[in-house]
């Protein structure tokens, strides 16, 4: 018996030095092939009325080093046609070793939404915005009860916590965006940016640069119109498009689809105009801080001191980047109040 189990033993030795020996020998002789790597997912759904970006790619070889501008693309996108489209990525190192890689674009019909007979039931008077903060520390109310607005998906105020929310709203193309991103990223805060669809457009790589350290471009219309006289069953064509074209702008800039966070322009709003947004999935918010910062020659000092005087729990600042008050002061502001013990979100986090 124990001469049999010496036997077996000495077999299995045997076995795994054999193993050992392959596995080498395999290790040494692997061939090594160009490699492409897509940026971006395989699988990319997209609507009918957006246009396909290629998100990217890059192709290397062990040897030959970088390939990406060798890569061949087979197949091809119909913008606007519904389907699902294959594009094959080959590349061929100077040995004749080819790497392949797959995406998959599925365009698909959008869910339109259309005037319901029910929207002339709800209230569309044009209303402003306002917010009595009495600057003494306490929450205030504003321009509608804060419960009645969360029926509507519609807040302009966060949570009874030492949490603030910075909002910026465009005001036009001669702003102070790019210098108050630069501030907001040092000091590690997320801010949500109220922009039109020329905004985004002439400044593309500010865009990208901006979501990509997590900030919010959010929906402020195309033309900055009153939304409320534009919803109304002979108009709403034009409101849709209003959001649509900022919406499409942002997608042919980055390739992703813009978070459904919204304001309307001039703080013009009314219940109807809410609900329209929420139909299109979109949460609307005002604001619970502000100051008539609209002057451009409004000081660092007069900046910091009317931002300091509206701080309480939840509040939601709306500012205009072109002042440059607000651009000097927000550096200052934010260290304070992180002194203070308050931390900084986005409002897109309000529930």
């Amino acid at each position: 018996m124990l001469k049999k189990i010496k036997i077996l033993l000495s077999s299995f030795l045997v076995i795994l030095i054999a193993l050992a020996i392959y596995l080498k020998f395999i290790t040494k002789n692997k061939i090594e092939i160009p490699k492409i790597t897509l940026s971006g997912k395989h699988i990319i759904t997209i609507y009918q009325d957006q246009q396909y970006k290629e998100p990217g790619y890059k192709a290397t070889d062990p040897k030959d080093g970088d390939l990406t501008n060798q890569v061949k693309i087979k197949g091809k996108v119909q913008n606007g046609k519904i389907g699902t489209y294959e594009l094959i990525y080959t590349v061929t190192n100077s040995k004749n070793e080819t790497a392949e890689a797959h995406r998959f674009i599925k365009i698909i019909q959008r869910k339109e939404i259309i005037y319901k007979d029910e929207y002339d039931n709800i209230d569309n008077q044009n209303r402003g915005w306002w917010s009595n903060n009495k600057l003494d520390g306490k929450r205030p109310s504003g321009g509608a009860d804060i419960n009645e607005l969360k029926k509507y998906n519609a807040f302009f105020m966060g949570p009874n916590e030492k949490v603030l929310y910075l909002t910026f709203d465009e005001g036009g193309l001669e702003t102070y965006v790019k210098e108050i991103v630069d501030v907001l990223n040092k000091n590690n805060v997320k801010a949500t940016f109220f922009l039109c669809r020329k905004f985004i457009e002439e400044n593309a790589e500010l865009i990208k640069q901006m979501a990509e350290k997590g900030h919010t471009i959010a929906n402020h219309t195309s033309h900055h119109l009153n939304m409320p006289s534009l919803a109304t069953k002979e108009s709403f064509d034009k409101y849709l498009s209003e959001i649509k074209e900022v919406e499409q702008t942002y997608y042919q800039i980055t390739g992703k689809e813009m978070e459904k966070v919204y304001r309307d322009p001039r703080g013009e709003w009314s219940f109807r105009d809410l609900q329209i947004m929420k139909d299109l999935g979109y949460k609307t918010y005002f604001y619970s801080a502000d100051y008539l910062d609209y002057k451009e020659n409004v000081t660092k000092e007069k900046a910091l001191n009317e931002l300091t005087k509206r701080v309480h729990n939840g509040a939601i600042y709306l500012m205009h980047p072109k002042n440059k008050g607000n651009y000097l002061a927000l550096d200052t502001f934010i260290n304070n109040m992180k002194k203070q013990g308050y931390r900084f979100d986005l409002v897109k986090n309000i529930k």
